[in-house]
């Protein structure tokens, strides 16, 4: 994390102080009062509910010496040193940058619609066999979460992975103009976002201002089967020093064997190594996901033997496909989000896994526009035609899933309460539970219930 005296920190601002301490050393930052520690910096946001310079005194009490202050919030707080800046937030995106450019490391930038969380855990447990690496803890790729990440970055960090985040274009540039990547991945283009930017191609433009802010020289690798990005890379003016390189099951690094699913995960070999890979994760395209680490761990002459021991004992992010076994079924947890082209892939995965019966759990799919209706008959269509034996799904949007699920057994549910009870009959079955939503619908808690039976 950021180390640095109170002055030092106000230098790197180029702000004015109020108050007597600037010698104190600051020990990372804190935008949560209740949370702030002692030697952090508090930094006060300005939010839809609350204003965090009203919770000052409850900080002081705790010690904390000093906090970045909006100058407009008048009078100053007394007994706590104030860097006065004329946002706080962009002061927090202003202070992240200028710590970033001090720091000697490999900064590795991950977007996509679908597996950039995935990918993002596969880099990080490759590059942390050998270097001293950090990543992006939970969900924190946005406007406040990339600054707070950046921050919390060691000054000895070799490697540092931060994934990017983004609902509306622009945003991406936004977040790499704080943290320039030396390499840049995306991971897919989806529907996710739709809502917001108009179709697949606007959101494969605002994925590539990843691209556009890659350091010249720099690596920028991308998923072969999005074709929209293949159509704007040939609209832009790219730097000729930027290296592109392609991933997928044809891509410039591909598969080049059939994916074999193993008791805890996946197996299968790839262009650039000659030895098995063995990924403790499910689904295909998670293989896929793998491709691009693969090529961006060789390019910094990571050996061999880490890559595969990386990818062998991977950790990954909860609800993104985790394979849970209670009693005699098996739980796939695949609950952190969900759109169409994620959720197909999650149908796809439920089929391969050894069981006598395949249940897909379904909710909502959100933000994904004036066709969302239509999608999710698609996702109905597509359960039948890969023979899931058994749909369940809750949400109002889902009542279209069940509706195109002809000739196999669905059922619609008002809560997931209910659905708890269907399942709990089924956890003494050799079967395979598919359960998937987006976050908003909060189908992690029909997998919680089912883990404490």
């Amino acid at each position: 994390m950021i180390v640095k005296t109170i002055q030092e920190i106000a230098d790197m601002l180029n702000c004015d102080l109020v108050g007597e301490d600037k010698t104190s050393l600051i020990q990372g930052v804190g935008i949560d009062s209740r949370q702030i520690t002692e030697n952090a910096l508090y930094i006060p946001l300005i939010g839809q509910r609350a204003d965090g310079h009203t919770f000052i005194d409850s900080v002081i009490q705790k010690g904390v010496k000093a906090t970045l202050w909006q100058k407009d919030h008048t009078p100053y707080p007394e007994d706590i040193t104030c860097i006065l800046v004329d946002d706080t937030l962009e002061a927090l995106q202003n202070l992240a940058k200028a710590y970033l450019n001090t720091l000697s490391c490999l900064v590795i930038g991950v977007t996509g619609s679908n597996g950039k969380t995935s990918c993002k855990d596969m880099l990080y447990s490759i590059f942390s066999q050998e270097k001293k690496t950090q990543k992006t803890q939970g969900n924190r790729n946005n406007e406040i979460g990339l600054p707070l990440t950046v921050l919390d970055l060691d000054k000895d960090v070799e490697v540092a992975i931060l994934e990017m985040g983004m609902e509306n274009k622009g945003e991406i540039d936004f977040l790499t103009h704080i943290a320039r990547p030396d390499v840049s991945i995306i991971t897919t283009i989806g529907s996710a976002h739709m809502e917001n930017l108009g179709g697949k191609k606007q959101i494969a433009q605002a994925k590539l201002e990843i691209l556009e802010n890659l350091k010249p020289g720099g690596l920028f690798l991308y998923d072969k089967e999005s074709p929209e990005i293949q159509e704007c890379l040939l609209e832009m003016d790219i730097d000729p020093s930027k290296r592109l390189v392609s991933f997928g099951f044809n891509g410039d690094i591909s598969i080049i064997s059939s994916i074999d699913y193993t008791e805890n995960g996946i197996e299968f070999y790839c262009s650039s190594l000659t030895d098995k890979i063995t990924l403790n994760a499910l689904g295909d395209f998670q293989a896929k996901n793998a491709l691009p680490c693969i090529y961006v761990a060789l390019d910094q002459k990571i050996s061999t033997s880490s890559i595969l021991k990386g990818l062998k004992d991977l950790e990954m992010t909860k609800m993104r496909t985790a394979l849970l076994k209670v009693h005699d079924a098996k739980i796939i947890d695949d609950t952190y989000k969900s759109n169409p082209e994620s959720a197909k892939a999650a149908i796809d995965t439920l089929m391969k896994v050894q069981a006598k019966k395949h249940i897909a759990v379904l909710a909502d799919m959100l933000d994904l526009g004036p066709e969302e209706n239509d999608l999710h008959a698609m996702i109905g269509c597509y359960a039948v035609e890969k023979n899931v034996d058994t749909v369940y799904a809750t949400g109002p949007l889902s009542k279209y899933t069940i509706k195109a699920c002809t000739n196999i057994e669905s059922k619609w549910f008002e809560t997931k309460d209910e659905i708890v009870e269907e399942l709990k009959h089924l956890l003494n079955e050799d079967c395979a539970i598919l359960i998937k939503g987006s976050r908003a619908m909060h189908m992690d808690e029909i997998v919680d219930k089912l883990k404490e039976m």
